[in-house]
C-alpha cells in the first residue's frame, strides 16, 4: 500500500492531529489540547485546499494549453491569498488569546509531523526490501 498518496496522506493527517490532541490534552489540559486542535484544523484545512487548487490548476493547464501561464498566476494568487488569510487568522488567535499558544505551534505541526513520519516509514520499507534477499536482483552478490 502507498502511503504517499494525496488521500493517504490526508487521512494520516486527521491520525496524526487525534492523536496529538488526545496527548495534549492528557499531558497539557483542556486549553493546551484545544490549542492543538485549532492549529491542527488551520494546517490540515489548509493542506487540503493546497492539494484542491494545485489539482485543479493542473487540470486546466492540461486542458487549455494556450493560457497555462494564466493559470499559475491565478493559483499563485490564491495560494498568496491563502497564505495571509492563514497568517491573520493565526495572528487573532494569539493577539487576543483564544489558545493556547505553544498547543497552537504543536498543531501547526501536524503536517509536518505526518509527513516526516510517512517519509521513516518509506525509508523502513527501502531498507527492509534491501536487506531482503527475495526482493531485488535474481543473482545474489555472495
Amino acid at each position: 500500500m502507498d502511503l504517499l498518496t494525496p488521500r493517504h496522506l490526508k487521512l494520516a493527517n486527521w491520525v496524526v492531529l487525534s492523536i496529538l490532541v488526545i496527548a495534549g490534552y492528557l499531558g497539557g489540559g483542556r486549553e493546551f489540547a484545544l490549542g492543538v486542535l485549532v492549529g491542527g484544523l488551520l494546517v490540515v484545512v489548509n493542506f487540503h485546499l493546497l492539494h484542491r487548487f494545485l489539482k485543479g490548476t493542473l487540470e486546466r493547464a492540461q486542458i487549455d494549453q494556450e493560457n497555462k501561464g494564466q493559470a499559475q498566476a491565478f493559483l499563485a494568487a490564491k495560494q498568496l491569498l491563502r497564505f495571509f488569510g492563514l497568517i491573520v487568522i493565526v495572528y487573532l488567535l494569539v493577539r487576543y488569546g483564544w489558545v493556547n499558544v505553544i498547543g497552537l505551534v504543536v498543531g501547526l505541526s501536524t503536517v509536518v509531523l505526518t509527513l516526516t513520519l510517512l517519509g521513516i516509514n518509506e525509508m523502513f520499507k527501502l531498507k527492509n526490501k534491501e536487506a531482503n534477499p527475495s526482493h531485488g536482483t535474481s543473482n545474489p552478490l555472495s
